[in-house]
C-alpha cells in the first residue's frame, strides 16, 4: 500500500482546520439560514442565544432570515421583543427584514407585523436604491405580498436609480400577475 502524499495530508488537515474555524467563528450560523426558520416555533425563538440577535451577525440579521421564511408573524414579534432590530441592515446588500420578506415571504401577515413593529415601508436598499415594493414586484411571485406592502403605505410612484417604479419593475422582471396587481394598486 502506498503512503499518502504529504501534500494531500496537508490539504486534509487544512480543510478540517478551516471547517472548525468556520464553526467556531460563527457559532450561531444556524439561526441565519432559511432552513432553520421553515420549522421554527416560538419555543425555538426563546432558545436563541442573545448574542445571535445582536447586530452584526456574520450571516446577516436573524430577523431578516426569519422574515423570508416563517409563516407565523408571532415569531417576528418574539424576535423583536428579544432585541432583534426591525430595521437592521445586512452588511453585504444593505437589506432589511422588510426588504427580505418582500422578496421571499409568502405570508402577508409577516409584512403587516414588520410594519406594525416599525419597519420603514419605503426604505431603500442595494446599489439601485430599491424599495421593498420594487423588490417584491421583481422577484416575489406571490402577489398578496404586493397588496400588503401597498396597504401598509408603500409608494407606488417611487423610482429606483434605474428610473423604474414598482409597476415598471414588474413589467421588466416580474410575473404577469404582479404587473396586473400593480396596475390595480397604482390607481
Amino acid at each position: 500500500m502506498k503512503k499518502p502524499s504529504p501534500i494531500l495530508v496537508l490539504l486534509l488537515v487544512f480543510a478540517i482546520g478551516f471547517a472548525i474555524y468556520l464553526k467556531v467563528s460563527n457559532p450561531h450560523k444556524k439561526y441565519s439560514q432559511q432552513a432553520f426558520w421553515e420549522t421554527a416555533t416560538l419555543a425555538d425563538v426563546t432558545s436563541i442565544p442573545e448574542e445571535a440577535l445582536k447586530p452584526g451577525n456574520k450571516n446577516g440579521p436573524v430577523l431578516m432570515w426569519a422574515a423570508t421564511t416563517t409563516k407565523d408573524p408571532a415569531i417576528i414579534s418574539a424576535l423583536v421583543a428579544r432585541g432583534a432590530s426591525v430595521n437592521e441592515r445586512d452588511a453585504i446588500f444593505s437589506g432589511t427584514p422588510l426588504s427580505a420578506a418582500a422578496g421571499y415571504s409568502q405570508t402577508p401577515a409577516v409584512i403587516d407585523e414588520l410594519v406594525r413593529l416599525g419597519a420603514e415601508i419605503d426604505s431603500v436598499v442595494g446599489t439601485q436604491d430599491k424599495t421593498p415594493l420594487i423588490i417584491a414586484a421583481e422577484i416575489n411571485p406571490h402577489t398578496p405580498i404586493l397588496d400588503a406592502l401597498v396597504k401598509n403605505g408603500a409608494s407606488t410612484t417611487y423610482q429606483d436609480k434605474t428610473g423604474r417604479n414598482a409597476h415598471a419593475a414588474a413589467i421588466k422582471f416580474g410575473t404577469p400577475e404582479a404587473v396586473e396587481a400593480l396596475r390595480r394598486l397604482s390607481k
